[in-house]
């Protein structure tokens, strides 16, 4: 395996959203601390990418993931956010048994449709399993600016606890203006959250575009 994992994109968008914090908790390993806004509230991440290059060639990809504590050491850089997927959704299967296979993350094990749509100062993309909608989500832009952010990934696959760093390069837009909206439809695909409960306006909007996500090698986690 290489030492770095490098996947090239065109966009990369994101949306912040509060959701309860018992949710939250049931969907966490007992191991990981959820990141709260405020008392019982905490925050579910909805990330899509529309990827141009990697080692399975180009696909799309949606992240479902809950915002946690992340893991800090004296003398090394502190993670703009860290973030633990409980459920990967791809475009073709190649993708999906890569991403498997070298970092355990949990899948849709079938492919599933996702169309970006970029009309001018915003993006949406919309995802379907089964050829029924799963989660439409736009997201709006702000100032431009070239970032390298780090990140941290937390993953779970069976009794194995697993962490890896990501860096994010690109042009970046972020703001807080609450522009956005998520909508969460019914189906097997959102199972793990209590939809009426998810709050449907972002807090925090981020959207990247033309960059590189860089995966640092996969380690294991020591059992506590």
């Amino acid at each position: 395996m290489p030492e770095l994992t490098r996947y090239g994109y065109r966009d990369a968008m994101s949306g912040f959203f509060e959701f309860p914090t018992e949710n939250a908790r049931r969907i966490l390993p007992a191991h990981l601390e959820p990141v709260e806004v405020h008392h019982g509230t905490s925050v579910f991440a909805l990330t899509a990418f529309d990827f141009n290059q990697s080692e399975v060639g180009p696909y799309g990809e949606v992240v479902m993931a809950v915002l946690v504590s992340p893991l800090v050491k004296p003398g090394q850089p502190f993670p703009k956010s860290a973030m633990y997927p409980y459920l990967v959704a791809t475009t073709t299967r190649a993708a999906r048994e890569h991403a498997i296979e070298r970092w355990h993350l949990p899948h849709w094990m079938e492919d599933v449709d996702i169309a970006f749509d970029r009309p001018g100062d915003h993006i949406a993309v919309h995802v379907k399993a089964d050829g029924a909608p799963v989660v439409d989500m736009t997201i709006y832009q702000y100032a431009w600016k070239p970032v390298s952010h780090l990140h941290q990934s937390f993953m779970k696959d069976g009794e194995a606890n697993y962490f890896a760093q990501v860096t994010m390069e690109g042009q970046h837009s972020e703001h807080e203006d609450e522009k956005g909206k998520l909508v969460l439809h019914d189906h097997p695909f959102n199972k793990a959250l209590s939809i009426p409960d998810v709050y449907d306006t972002p807090f925090r909007e981020q959207w990247m575009r033309d960059g590189l996500q860089t995966f640092q090698p996969l380690v294991q986690l020591e059992a506590a």
